[in-house]
């Protein structure tokens, strides 16, 4: 068996994160015995060069889907890497299976909005939709009304119990290590972040790791709220040195305020190293982020409920181990062995075919 794995996101040096999660499907195809070939876009950093690689990516991806010799095609991201695949399939009706992930549901800009006519049209010729949690399977579902039967439930590459795991022991300092990690943009939620600080009656610190087109607001204000000695900024990070920031930090803070955040894998990473999870009580973190179990959950926006939660963290010295316990156990369910059975399942038609 033979797959056209496309994606218009994949990470390279300079952009280590970005579409991590597909690499690590590749992986799990290489772990699971599937030969496949990669028709992949790396991210641009001028308008221009962004221009270019889509024209490159596009037009390479539909002649080898026209010529080369495959069973299956395999779509990451369906608003903008289906447009090859579907141009394709006038000529050559190959199978396809699509992964959907948040703004191919739920658009952000007007590009994405506009984006919304091929995610339509490729969901409809696809066997298969893979989507990263049950949450988002519902809304799919209900927005495309799409038979439950083709949709199937897999958390994006899972998290690599190798690269991902609890190093050492958390201390007890008196200075509380939080942690916001993801691209800084819409709605993302680092405004509530920050004026939470702002209200924060303990010592903290907080680290941010991550960039995006709301990095400069962001910065604007920390320096507004009077918190630029209480954080460092670090730029997106390859896994190796994210688990090291994860083993470093008491809590992550993901207060995210998406309709499209469809699964937050960095929650679940931090989960892995043993690092408990405050989340707003909104999207897939609704599922997975258990009160006094991982973590506690706020209502989004509410700034000064998750201070009164950060405060209360402090003092509550008794229940940080049990919500270590939880994070690991949680994050385990995630772990790639995992994955690669349910992949396998996925597959299993094409592979006896």
């Amino acid at each position: 068996m033979r797959i056209e794995v496309v994606s218009n996101m994949f990470p390279d040096e300079k952009h280590p994160s970005y579409g991590v999660f597909v690499k690590n499907f590749c992986n799990i195809l290489d772990n699971i015995g599937i030969d496949h070939k990669n028709h992949v876009m790396r991210k641009k950093d001028s308008v221009f060069s962004k221009i270019f690689g889509y024209i490159h990516f596009y037009i390479g991806t539909f002649f080898a889907l026209l010529f080369e010799r495959y069973d299956l095609i395999y779509v990451h991201y369906a608003s903008h890497s289906s447009i090859p695949v579907l141009f394709a399939r006038v000529f050559r009706k190959k199978r396809v299976y699509t992964n959907l992930h948040g703004s191919d549901v739920v658009p952000e800009n007007s590009t994405q909005e506009r984006m919304q006519k091929y995610t339509q049209r490729i969901l409809a010729a696809s066997e298969k939709i893979i989507v990263p949690s049950e949450y988002f399977k519902d809304l799919v579902t209900k927005k495309y009304i799409i038979e439950k039967e083709r949709l199937f439930v897999i958390p994006s590459g899972g998290i690599n119990k190798d690269v991902f795991y609890k190093e050492k022991e958390k201390g007890n300092g008196k200075v509380l290590k939080l942690g916001y990690v993801g691209r800084i943009s819409f709605k993302k939620g680092w405004d509530t972040l920050l004026k939470a600080c702002a209200e924060m009656r303990n010592p903290f610190r907080l680290i941010v790791v991550g960039n995006g087109p709301d990095y400069k607001q962001m910065r604007s204000l920390a320096t507004q709220l009077r918190l630029d000695d209480h954080i460092e900024w670090m730029d997106l990070q390859p896994q190796e040195q994210l688990r090291k920031v994860y083993n470093d930090i008491d809590l992550l803070v993901f207060p995210t305020e998406r309709e499209g955040e469809s699964l937050g894998l960095v929650a679940i990473e931090a989960m892995a190293c043993g690092t408990p999870v405050v989340a707003s009580d909104y999207a897939a973190p609704h599922y997975y982020v258990i009160d006094g179990f991982n973590g506690y959950k706020f209502e989004k926006g509410d700034y000064l409920q998750l201070a009164c939660i950060l405060d209360s963290y402090v003092s509550n010295q008794e229940s940080k181990e049990n919500l270590i316990i939880g994070a690991i156990k949680t994050a385990a369910g995630y772990n790639t062995d995992r994955i690669e059975i349910e992949y396998k399942q996925l597959f299993d038609e094409q592979l006896h075919i």
